[in-house]
Order: structure tokens, then C-alpha cells, then sequence
């Protein structure tokens, strides 16, 4: 049984792809197997993988099953102790796997690693050094396009790992399960790492651990699903995991998001200000009211879930609290950084 499994999701990467497997081959530890989920490409990328890695085992799939399930099925596949979730855009550090080892070593109790993540073309630039969660549901990266002056060397405990570059305990993934497959594609590793809190299973940021994203190579990085996606998503992970008191707020927080993103939107600032050059009050609108009914329509089975996982967390209301107050997200972030 290999110390690590890497799990790399592609659809249509096929550049990316290689760059991604190549900083997987130059890693000092070898302990490891890697496995690609391909979601359908139709640009030669099952090809490639055959002549370039044949080390690499290849579960190609008839169509684009979306991040969820296509990374459930590698989850399945995988064989590890330790799960490494790897965007195809991201290339490794040659000692990623030989510091995340050792910082699962240290600490056993530990469910989940957050690396550190830089931005691939600006290098002392941050994506990711963990998850932050605003109470309406949506998360953003701790650390986001700020300038790396030191101040994340620490190894810290964080809510959860950025899913470009996540390391999963495979003890904690049979505890809690896999990602949910509604979402298709974002905020469920917000999802995944709040069902493992819930459960116990706290997280470690580990700043040894190196990798280097590319960001939003595949949806786009304006991109009307994407916008869709996110405001579905973020409605069904507050009605699925937060307390009934933070739940009853949730919209009240979300109409404070909706004004300060309104505001950047009409000042051309931040992600609203880039959604703003590239589609019209119309089409957002109706972006937001296509996402609302189909969370809606969704709401019965994740209130579902929610009596489940609420009936078997391990973690006490006021400490769950306490976890969502420490790594609360302020809506400034989401208004005005892009």
C-alpha cells in the first residue's frame, strides 16, 4: 500500500496536464502512486498519459462528470494512506510529498493538510493557505493575492484545505464520506472540510509544502457557470452544516455581500467589477435566480443530509461557533479582491 495516492482530475488539459505530472516525477519521495480521472477530453489527453506516463493509472470516463464525481471516482481507485487532491493546473515543489509525510507523521489526530499555494506566475503572490467561510456559505482562500512577506510560515491549524492542492487522511474520508456529487464543481471542499470539523477531524497548513496554481484553467475565471455554481452551492453548504443560529442570519449576511459587491460592481472593482465587463445586469440576474431555484429544488435532499450529519457531529454547538467566528471570511475579501 503506497504512502500516497495523487488524484488529478482532467478535462481538456492536456499542456496542463503534462506540466502537473512532470513536478509529480521530480518529487524526492516516491512512495506514491497517481491516478487521472479523465472527465471525457476530446484533445488527446488519454493518449498522451498512455505514451508519456504509463506509470499512471487512467480511469477515463464517457463524459464530464463534473469535479465532485469525477474526483469520487479516484477516491475510490485510490489505494493510499494519505490522498493528495491535485488540480491538473498546479504544479508541485519537488519536496510537497516528503513535507506532507512528515507532517502527518507528527501529528496522526490530524484529518486534512492545507498546503501553500502560489500563484503559478507570480511566485511570491498567494492562492491558498487554507479555507475562510462567510456565514451565507461561501468560502475564499486564506492569504488570497496577498504579498508573501513571512507572514504565512507557520504551521497552523486551518477550517480546511483549498481543493487545488489537498491532502485528505483516508481515515477521515471513510468517516465522513466523499464530496457531494449535486455540487458538481465548487465550494465542496467548504463542504468536505466542515463535515470533517463537524466530525473531529481538525486541519493542518502546512507552508513546506509547496505548489503552484494556475487558477480557473478549465471553467474560465469570469465564467457565468461558475458564478451559477457558487451561489448554488453556497446555499445548500449553510443549509447542510451551520448552526440553526448563524442558518437564521444567513440571509441578512448575504444581503451585506449582495451591497458591497453591488458597490464594486458599479465602481469596476474586485470580482463583481470583472463579472460587470463581461456580462450585463440582465444576464447576472438572471445567473442569481436560475442558481436560487435550482438550490431550492435541491433544498428537500440536503436538509435530508443535514438532520444526518447535525444528529452525528462530534464538535458542541458553542464550538462550532467558535470555529466559524475564528475563520470567518470578512465581506470585504469577497467584494473587492479579483
Amino acid at each position: 500500500m503506497p504512502r500516497f495516492s495523487i488524484l488529478i482530475l482532467n478535462y481538456d488539459g492536456r499542456e496542463l496536464l503534462q506540466s502537473c505530472l512532470r513536478s509529480v516525477r521530480e518529487q524526492t519521495m516516491t512512495d506514491f502512486e497517481a491516478l487521472v480521472v479523465d472527465n471525457g477530453s476530446s484533445d488527446g489527453s488519454v493518449d498522451m498519459l498512455a505514451s508519456e506516463f504509463p506509470e499512471v493509472l487512467v480511469l477515463p470516463q464517457e463524459e464530464n462528470t463534473g469535479f465532485c464525481l469525477g474526483n469520487n471516482i479516484g477516491f475510490a481507485a485510490a489505494s493510499g494512506d494519505l490522498i493528495l487532491l491535485l488540480n491538473n493546473d498546479a504544479d508541485l515543489h519537488p519536496r510537497f510529498l516528503e513535507e506532507m509525510s512528515a507532517a502527518a507523521e507528527l501529528e496522526p489526530e490530524i484529518g486534512m493538510f492545507a498546503s501553500r499555494v502560489m500563484m503559478y506566475d507570480r511566485r511570491n503572490v498567494f492562492d491558498s493557505t487554507g479555507l475562510l467561510v462567510y456565514p451565507d456559505g461561501i468560502c475564499r482562500s486564506r492569504g488570497w493575492l496577498e504579498k508573501d512577506i513571512g507572514q504565512y510560515d507557520e504551521a497552523v491549524e486551518v477550517l480546511g484545505p483549498n481543493g487545488c492542492a489537498a491532502v485528505y487522511r483516508r481515515t477521515m474520508i471513510d468517516d465522513v464520506g466523499l464530496f457531494d456529487d449535486r455540487y458538481f464543481a465548487y465550494l465542496e471542499d467548504l463542504d468536505l472540510a466542515m463535515r470533517g470539523q463537524l466530525r473531529g477531524w481538525r486541519c493542518r497548513y502546512v507552508p513546506g509544502a509547496v505548489a503552484y496554481h494556475k487558477k480557473s484553467m478549465t471553467t474560465g475565471y469570469h465564467s457565468a457557470s461558475k458564478a451559477y455554481l457558487v451561489e448554488r452551492n453556497r446555499i445548500w453548504n449553510a443549509a447542510k452544516l451551520f448552526p440553526r443560529r448563524i442558518l437564521a442570519m444567513s440571509p441578512f449576511y448575504t444581503a451585506a455581500r449582495f451591497a458591497a459587491q453591488g458597490y464594486a460592481y458599479a465602481t469596476g472593482r474586485g470580482m463583481s467589477g470583472g463579472m460587470g465587463r463581461d456580462y450585463g445586469r440582465v444576464q447576472l440576474a438572471g445567473i442569481l435566480c436560475r442558481a436560487w431555484l435550482a438550490a431550492l429544488l435541491g433544498l428537500p435532499s440536503v436538509l435530508a443530509d443535514r438532520r444526518r450529519i447535525q444528529k452525528n457531529r462530534r464538535l458542541g454547538a458553542l464550538a462550532v461557533y467558535m470555529l466559524m467566528r475564528r475563520y470567518r471570511l470578512p465581506v470585504s475579501e469577497l467584494a473587492f479582491k479579483d
